[in-house]
């Protein structure tokens, strides 16, 4: 009876020790592990990157070659026209220097080599520079917004010789590039530059309230802005030179 017992006692504990045994998890069907899912989400975005950047450098080898070939025939476009611009220039100085010049020497009072000229209706009174004088009146302001306009300056009396070229015209007043600035309780040239004491030695009864220039006879008085009065424009001349170490025959612009 006691053999019985310890028989069925073993039976039952192997019993027991069998069903405490996990059986194997059956891994089919149920796929890869979620990080491996997420995965494939990534590689597709990274190779989608790597395409647009491969097409974006191939892009840019082709617009680097195709740069230079456009520079070049832009560059070669633009010489050929540079030297044609300067063979016009040319013929036409050339004309210029042989009417003006040498036919017209005489007239202009220029040497026949070495020529100075100005534009129609200017003077040339010596020296490098031409004048304009104007026979219509204006106010101080529209006569420099002229002279702008003809890319001259109204007159500027800085010196003794232009002082004196002035008294060649008597008999006629005439705007100069002279006002005062109230801001700076000064008198100043339409450069913008500060009048000396020599030059305020010229001038005559310089009031305030009467803050532009003009000529008259013999010296610089003032006068109410918006009077009006005639004025004179100056730009440099243009001086030609017949030869200046090329072709004798060819006429060149004089370096200043």
């Amino acid at each position: 009876m006691t053999e019985e017992v310890t028989y069925a006692n073993l039976k039952f504990e192997n019993i027991y020790d069998l069903d405490n045994i996990r059986k194997p998890e059956d891994t089919k069907g149920k796929g890869l592990p979620t990080s491996s899912r997420s995965f494939s989400p990534v590689v597709l975005i990274l190779f989608t990157l790597c395409l647009a950047l491969l097409m974006a450098l191939v892009t840019l080898a082709v617009l680097l070659f195709q740069i230079p070939k456009d520079y070049r025939t832009q560059l070669r476009d633009l010489n050929m026209t540079k030297n044609e611009l300067h063979a016009n220039f040319s013929n036409m100085l050339q004309a210029i220097g042989n009417q003006l010049c040498l036919e017209g020497g005489k007239n202009l009072k220029n040497n026949g080599q070495n020529c100075v000229l100005c534009p129609a209706n200017w003077k040339w009174e010596g020296g490098d520079t031409c004048y304009y004088h104007s026979e219509d009146q204006k106010s101080w302001e529209q006569s420099h917004l002229f002279c702008s306009s003809q890319n001259s300056t109204i007159l500027l009396v800085k010196d003794a010789a232009k002082l004196e070229l002035l008294k060649k015209f008597p008999g006629k007043q005439y705007w100069i590039g002279l006002t005062f600035r109230e801001e700076h309780r000064h008198w100043y040239w339409a450069d913008n530059t500060a009048i000396t004491e020599e030059q305020k030695s010229w001038m005559r009864y310089l009031y305030s309230y009467r803050s532009c220039g003009y000529f008259d006879s013999t010296a610089i008085y003032t006068a109410a802005c918006d009077e009006q009065l005639r004025y004179i424009c100056e730009k440099p001349a243009i001086q030609l030179q017949r030869g200046n170490n090329h072709r004798q025959e060819d006429w060149f612009v004089r370096p200043k």
